[in-house]
C-alpha cells in the first residue's frame, strides 16, 4: 500500500510520458523528470517533523505538476517539446494578444487534459497524509527512516545513530543523484530551466531592439513620411515565404502540379518570373528586404523597417508568425516584428524541427481582417517549404510518391524532391487559402492587395546534387523565388501582369510596397519598385556586391556552380 501511494506521486509523469510520445516528433526522456521527482521526494526524509514534510511533498506535487501540465498542453497545441521561445509568450505578450491565444487555443482537450491532472491528485494527497500519519503495531514506518523496520534486530550499539546514519547516507545518494542530473545536462530540458534561459535571451535581444529603435528614430526617411489621413479602406498582406525555389513551382513551369490552387485564380495574379534575393539565406536576406538596407547599401539599415514605414504613413499594423521568436536566426525578424501594433508569433516549437503547419496561421490572419482599421498592413510569415521538408505538411498532402526527374538520381534525392514538392503543393494551398480569406473579409469599396514573396531560395537537385541552401556556396536556385502580386484591383493587376519579366531583387521591395500603397517620404525611389511605371533596371547585386546575372551566365548549368566567396 504504501509503495503504491509512493509510485502515485509520479502519475502526472506518467500522462506527461504517454502525450508527449504520441504528440511530439523530438525524443522524450522521461528518465529526467522521474529521477529528479525520486530525488525531491527521497529529500523529505530530511525533514524533522511530518507537517513539515506534508508541506514539502505537497508543494512540490503541486509545483512540479503545474510545471508538467504546462508542457503537456504545450505538446497538445504545438506538436513538440517545450522550447525557451516560451518565455516571449510569458513576456511580451499583452492581455489583448493573450486573448487572442486563447480564443483560438483553449480547447476540450486541454480542459479535460486539467481535469485528468487535478481529479487524481485530490486522492493522491489523501494517500500521502495517510502514509505520514499511519503506523501499525508489529513495526514503525517513520518517514524520517524512509523503510519499515524490525526493531527487535537493530543492534544496540547503531539503535542510538540509525536516524543519523540513514539520513547520511540518504544526503550522499541525493549528492551524488545531483552531480549525475547535471553531468548528464538533463536540467537543461526541464521547462523552468528553458524559461530560465528564454528569458535571458529575452533580455538580450530586448536590449539590441532598443538599439534598432532608436537609430531609427533618427531615420530621415521614416521622418519624412506623409501620413495618410483619407478615410479610404485599404488592406495589403504581405506574405513572405521560407526557402521556396520557384523552378518547383508549376506556375512557373515546373513539370509537376505542385501549384493548382494559385494556377485556379492565375488570371488575377501577377506572376512575377525574374525576381532573385539578395542573399541565398534567411537572416541577411531579410535584413535587406524588411529594412532599408540593400546589397549596395548595408548602412540604411538604420533608417528603420517596413513595418515602421507603413505605420508611419497611417496604417494599423499586424505581425503573424510561424517562425519561432526568440534563438539564433530569429534575432532581427522578431525586433521588426515587434514593431508593429499587434504582433503574434505562433510556432514555439524547436529550431531545427520547427513542427507548426502554416495554415494555424488563418484563424489571426481573419482576426486582423476583421479588425475595424481602415488602413492595415498584415505581416505574414509563413514556415512555407523550410527543411526538414517532410514536416511542412499533413500526410494528405504526401502526393507525389513516384520517381521525380533530376539530374543527380539516386535514392536520397528522389526522396528528398517528393518532399520537397509536396511541401510546395502544401505551401500552395495555404499561399492560395490567404487570397481567398482576404478576399472574402474585403469590406464595401476597400482596395485589397497581397505580395507573395520568398525570403530565398532552396537547391534541391536541380543544379547541384545537394539540397537546401548555403552561405559558403550558392546556386540559381538558392536566389530564385516565387514573386506574385494578387488585388481585388483588377486594372492594378492587368497593369502589373505587363511588368512580369522585369529583372528584380528583393532588396528593394521597401519601395515596391510604398509604391502599391501610395506612400510618400523623402526617400521614395519609384523607380526601385517593380510595380513602377518609372522601374529602371540595373545590375543585380548579391552577397557580398556580386552582379548576380554576370556571374551565372558564365557558368555551364552541366557543372557544380563555384564557391562564392
Amino acid at each position: 500500500m504504501r509503495a503504491l501511494i509512493f509510485l502515485s506521486l509520479f502519475f502526472p509523469i506518467a500522462i506527461w510520458w504517454y502525450i508527449m510520445s504520441n504528440c511530439t516528433v523530438s525524443p522524450v526522456l522521461p528518465e529526467r523528470l522521474i529521477f529528479l521527482h525520486a530525488l525531491f521526494y527521497a529529500s523529505a526524509l530530511l525533514l524533522p517533523t511530518k507537517t513539515w514534510r506534508s508541506v514539502y511533498i505537497k508543494g512540490f506535487y503541486v509545483i512540479s505538476t503545474f510545471f508538467i501540465f504546462v508542457e503537456t498542453a504545450y505538446a497538445l497545441i504545438y506538436k513538440d517539446t517545450i522550447t525557451t521561445s516560451i518565455a516571449y509568450i510569458l513576456l511580451e505578450t499583452n492581455f489583448s494578444e493573450a486573448k487572442g491565444y486563447l480564443s483560438i487555443y483553449l480547447n476540450w482537450q486541454i480542459l479535460i487534459l486539467f481535469l485528468v491532472y487535478l481529479i487524481p491528485s485530490i486522492f493522491i494527497f489523501k494517500g500521502v497524509r495517510w502514509l505520514l500519519n499511519n503506523k501499525n503495531k508489529s513495526s514503525t514506518w517513520d518517514i524520517n527512516e524512509g523503510i519499515k523496520t524490525e526493531q527487535t534486530k537493530i543492534p544496540s550499539f547503531l539503535k542510538n545513530h540509525e536516524k543519523r546514519i540513514k539520513k547520511s547516507f540518504l544526503f550522499l545518494f541525493a549528492s551524488l543523484g545531483t552531480i549525475i542530473y547535471i553531468n548528464a545536462h538533463h536540467f537543461e530540458h526541464h521547462v523552468l530551466n528553458k524559461i530560465i534561459t528564454g528569458i535571458e535571451m529575452y533580455k538580450k535581444e530586448s536590449r539590441q531592439y532598443a538599439d534598432f529603435i532608436a537609430n531609427s528614430k533618427e531615420s530621415k526617411f521614416l521622418n519624412s513620411v506623409v501620413k495618410q489621413a483619407d478615410s479610404s479602406r485599404k488592406t495589403l498582406i504581405f506574405l513572405i515565404g521560407e526557402a521556396s525555389t520557384r523552378s518547383h513551382f508549376g506556375i512557373y513551369g515546373y513539370y509537376r502540379n505542385t501549384t493548382p490552387g494559385l494556377e485556379a485564380m492565375s488570371g488575377q495574379l501577377a506572376v512575377f518570373r525574374d525576381v532573385i534575393s539578395p542573399f541565398n539565406s534567411t537572416i541577411p536576406s531579410l535584413e535587406n528586404v524588411l529594412t532599408f538596407a540593400s546589397v549596395s547599401n548595408p548602412e540604411d539599415i538604420r533608417q528603420g523597417s517596413i513595418v515602421q514605414l507603413v505605420k508611419n504613413a497611417g496604417f494599423k499594423t499586424f505581425w503573424i508568425s510561424n517562425q519561432i521568436p526568440l534563438g539564433l536566426y530569429e534575432t532581427l525578424v522578431t525586433m521588426i516584428g515587434k514593431t508593429a501594433d499587434q504582433s503574434f508569433f505562433i510556432n514555439m516549437g524547436s529550431a531545427e524541427v520547427q513542427h507548426s503547419y502554416d495554415e494555424n496561421l488563418f484563424p489571426f490572419i481573419e482576426k486582423a481582417l476583421e479588425d475595424k482599421a481602415a488602413k492595415k498592413v498584415i505581416f505574414v510569415h509563413i514556415l512555407g517549404t523550410h527543411s526538414l521538408y517532410d514536416l511542412r505538411y499533413p500526410k494528405e498532402y504526401q502526393v507525389f510518391t513516384d520517381k521525380p526527374q533530376t539530374k543527380f538520381p539516386s535514392s536520397k534525392s528522389h526522396e528528398v524532391i517528393n518532399q520537397y514538392d509536396n511541401a510546395v503543393l502544401y505551401n500552395d494551398f495555404v499561399v492560395s487559402q490567404i487570397i481567398t480569406i482576404l478576399n472574402e473579409h474585403a469590406q464595401t469599396e476597400e482596395e485589397q492587395h497581397l505580395i507573395y514573396f520568398s525570403d530565398h531560395g532552396e537547391e534541391v537537385y536541380q543544379t547541384m546534387n545537394f539540397e537546401g541552401h548555403a552561405d559558403a556556396i550558392a546556386s540559381q536556385p538558392m536566389f530564385e523565388i516565387p514573386f506574385i502580386y494578387w488585388s481585388n484591383q483588377s486594372e492594378k493587376v492587368q497593369e502589373y501582369q505587363g511588368y512580369t519579366n522585369r529583372a528584380y531583387v528583393s532588396d528593394n521591395l521597401i519601395y515596391s510596397v510604398a509604391d502599391v500603397l501610395n506612400i510618400s517620404f523623402g526617400g521614395m525611389t519609384p523607380e526601385k519598385s517593380i510595380f513602377s511605371a518609372a522601374f529602371i533596371a540595373k545590375p543585380r547585386m548579391v552577397k557580398n556586391g556580386q552582379d548576380y546575372d554576370k556571374l551565372f551566365s558564365q557558368k555551364n548549368e552541366n557543372t557544380s556552380l563555384e564557391l562564392i566567396k
